[in-house]
């Protein structure tokens, strides 16, 4: 391999986020290359940067809307071939398009945009399908089975692209699957088994949790975020509808809480550490309500309330201080 080609697989890796250029700054002891640049120069390259993606984001969405709104105007004069062509033939040439240019233009955007668009249309074009070809609407296992295989898709072309975007549909969609795939299995009335769907939403949320941990510095960073906030509102949200008619879920949840505060501190994440305390503050004051209200009279609970959450504002903030914001 000359120089040239070793360059070019460099660039490729960084573009992908298999290599960061500060884990390859440090690897090889070189003065980042940007620090001899004029800060202004610097300043306006990472300007022109956000200003491009902000308008990849906004052209995606807008593009995704026109979509939406254009298919359904046109709806009840189309048949079946062109509702399933318009929605999931429309994502899947999408999903080509962009895997086309993650190949050939690595270290654009433009690729991710196009998969974005595509993922956003595939699972409902494929449920369109499904109602097209008059498949049986009674059971769940066709709707489970085919985002089984939207979810395998994405896996498959994650494997091969390594990008962020894909990753998000593959839980996505993955996330949907698992969901259907219990609801398919039970096959009844969902209220009968709402314990069960609650400790399913919390395991879902530890599961996004552990895979946020573990995205931490790869290609996936920019998920971390993400999957740390939905990953907490899942897990305490699930854990919090089980306190209110049992004593033993009230007494766990301040361990549950706690334990997110300690969370926070292990994986530094904000998200984790204010939902944390918004739950905590939710729980204590449904506690007070239920057992103090009446004892106390209403007007001193609130007042304690009140020092509570002045408390508790205070003892999150410096945790962020101490051990996430430094």
């Amino acid at each position: 391999m000359n120089k040239e080609e070793l360059v070019q697989e460099l660039l490729v890796k960084i573009s992908t986020g298999e290599i960061t250029r500060e884990e390859l700054t440090a690897r090889l002891h070189l003065t980042p290359a940007t620090s001899g640049a004029p800060v202004s120069e610097q300043a306006k390259v990472a300007t022109t940067f956000s200003v491009t993606k902000m308008l990849y984001v906004l052209g995606a969405a807008i593009v995704v809307v026109g979509v939406v709104i254009f298919v359904s105007q046109i709806w009840n004069d189309t048949g079946s071939f062109e509702r399933i062509a318009m929605t999931l033939g429309l994502g899947l040439v999408l999903a080509g398009a962009g895997s086309t240019l993650l190949k050939s233009r690595p270290q654009e955007s433009i690729g991710t945009v196009f998969h974005f668009i595509g993922g956003m249309l595939i699972p409902g074009g494929a449920v369109v399908t499904l109602s097209e070809i008059n498949v049986d609407s009674v059971s769940l296992w066709p709707v489970a089975l085919t985002f089984g295989v939207i979810f395998a898709f994405y896996l498959l072309l994650n494997s091969v692209h390594k990008n962020s975007i894909l990753t998000f549909f593959s839980i996505a969609n993955g996330t949907a699957f698992v969901y259907l795939l219990v609801a398919a299995i039970i096959d009844g009335p969902t209220y009968f088994y709402e314990d069960l769907f609650t400790y399913l939403t919390m395991a879902m949320g530890a599961s996004y949790l552990l895979l946020a941990h573990s995205f931490r510095g790869g290609w996936n960073n920019r998920l971390v975020g993400f999957l740390y906030f939905f990953g907490s509102i899942g897990f305490l949200g699930a854990a919090f509808s089980q306190v209110f008619d049992s004593v033993g879920w009230q007494l766990l949840y301040f361990a549950i809480v706690f334990g997110g505060l300690a969370l926070s501190v292990y994986m530094r994440s904000r998200s984790i550490l204010v939902l944390s305390t918004l739950f905590l503050i939710a729980h204590v004051s449904y506690i007070t309500g239920e057992y103090f209200a009446d004892s106390l009279g209403w007007p001193i609970s609130l007042v304690i309330l009140g020092f509570i959450f002045i408390g508790l504002g205070y003892i999150s903030v410096n945790i962020n201080k101490k051990y996430i914001a430094s």
